[in-house]
C-alpha cells in the first residue's frame, strides 16, 4: 500500500517537472521570438526611415548620389547605397538593429520640372491693367538664340495679355518710339490676347518647391550667379531685388516682388515676377531676357532708363526645359 502510494508520488512528481520544465522552455522559446520580432520590426523601420530620409536629402540636392554607411537611428544604424540616373534611380537601404538586418530597395524617377506655358517675350496678367511702358524697350516676339542669331520657331507676341481690352489698352497707351519696338506675331506694335488660365500662383508655388536657390530680399551684384547655360537653376526671390553689375543666371528666377536691374543683368530661361497687387520694373543699366517673362499681379508698372531687351528665345526655354530638375519622386518599387 505503502510502496504504491510511493511510486504514485514520484510518478507525479516526474509529471510535475516535466510540465515545468516544457513551460520554462516554452516560455523561454516564447521571449527569444518576442525579441527577434522586435529587433526585426526596428530593423524595417530603420532601413525604410532610412529611405525617406534620403528622399528628402535627394530633393533638396538634385546631384546627390554613391553610398553612406555607419548612420545612426533609433538605438541602430543603416546604410544607404543611392545608384542610376534620374530616369531610374536605384535606393538600397540595410537597417542594422541588435543582431537582425533589413534591406529595401526602391526604385524611383526624378520628375522633370514643369514650366509654365510660354506666352510671349512678355506676357502681362493683371485684374486691373495700368502698366506703363516708358523709356529704352525691346521687346522683341521673334525666336532668338542666346547670342542673338535667329532661332528656329515661329514668332509669338512681342506682349500677350488675358483679353481685347487689356490688348487695346497697351496699344493706346504705347508712345510712338516703344510702339515700334515691340515687334513679334502680327508686326508692331505686337501686342496679342492670349487664352492663359494657368494658374500661376499654383505655378510658382511648385517651382518654388524645387527651388535650387532661395535668396532673400536686397542687392546682387557683380559675380552673382543664378545657374549657368550648361547647369540652369531655379532660383527664388523673396522680396524685393535688385540685381546690379554684371550679374547673370540661367533657369527660372522667380520674384514675390519687385525687380530692379540697375547694371547689365542678363537671364537665360523664364522670369516671373507675381504676388504683389502692384509689381514694378525698373531698369537703369542695360539688363536682358532672353527666353520669356512674365508678370502676373494686380497692376504692372515697367520703367526703363536704360537698354531694357525682352526677348523670345526658344532655345533658352528648351534648354530649361530639358535641364531642370523638380523635387518631387515617382516611386516605381518598394521591395523589402
Amino acid at each position: 500500500m505503502g510502496r504504491g502510494i510511493l511510486i504514485t508520488v514520484l510518478g507525479i512528481s516526474v509529471i510535475t517537472a516535466f510540465l515545468i520544465l516544457k513551460l520554462n522552455a516554452n516560455s523561454k522559446q516564447g521571449l527569444n521570438t518576442t525579441v527577434d520580432y522586435y529587433e526585426l520590426t526596428q530593423a524595417r523601420l530603420i532601413a525604410n526611415s532610412g529611405v525617406e530620409v534620403y528622399l528628402e536629402k535627394l530633393r533638396r540636392d538634385k546631384t546627390l548620389n554613391g553610398s553612406f554607411s555607419d548612420i545612426g537611428l533609433m538605438d541602430g544604424e543603416y546604410e544607404i547605397s543611392i545608384t542610376g540616373p534620374d530616369s531610374q534611380m536605384t535606393i538600397t537601404s540595410t537597417g542594422h538593429f541588435g543582431n537582425t538586418n533589413h534591406q529595401v530597395i526602391v526604385t524611383a524617377i526624378r520628375e522633370p520640372a514643369v514650366l509654365p506655358p510660354v506666352n510671349g517675350a512678355m506676357y502681362i496678367s493683371s485684374d486691373t491693367l495700368t502698366v506703363k511702358l516708358q523709356g529704352n524697350l525691346d521687346i522683341d516676339g521673334n525666336d532668338r538664340n542666346i547670342d542673338g542669331s535667329p532661332g528656329s520657331e515661329s514668332p509669338m507676341p512681342g506682349i500677350a495679355v488675358d483679353d481685347s481690352g487689356d490688348s487695346a489698352y497697351v496699344i493706346n497707351n504705347l508712345k510712338p518710339q516703344i510702339a515700334n519696338d515691340i515687334e513679334g506675331l502680327g508686326g508692331s506694335p505686337s501686342v496679342q490676347t492670349v487664352g492663359d488660365t494657368t494658374n500661376w500662383k499654383e505655378v510658382a508655388e511648385n517651382l518654388i518647391f524645387s527651388a535650387d536657390y532661395t535668396l532673400p530680399t536686397g542687392t546682387y551684384t557683380t559675380g552673382t550667379v543664378l545657374g549657368t547655360f550648361a547647369e540652369p537653376k531655379i532660383t527664388y526671390v523673396t522680396g524685393d531685388v535688385d540685381f546690379s553689375g554684371t550679374a547673370t543666371g540661367s533657369g527660372i528666377l522667380i520674384i514675390n516682388g519687385n525687380v530692379t536691374f540697375s547694371g547689365q543683368f542678363t537671364y537665360y530661361g523664364m522670369l516671373i515676377v507675381y504676388g504683389k497687387s502692384s509689381i514694378t520694373i525698373n531698369i537703369v543699366g542695360n539688363g536682358g531676357i532672353y527666353g520669356s517673362t512674365a508678370l502676373v499681379g494686380d497692376n504692372v508698372d515697367i520703367k526703363a532708363t536704360g537698354n531694357a531687351s525682352f526677348f523670345y528665345s526658344s532655345q533658352a526655354i528648351s534648354n530649361a526645359q530639358v535641364n531642370l530638375k523638380s523635387s518631387r519622386f515617382e516611386i516605381l518599387s518598394w521591395w523589402e
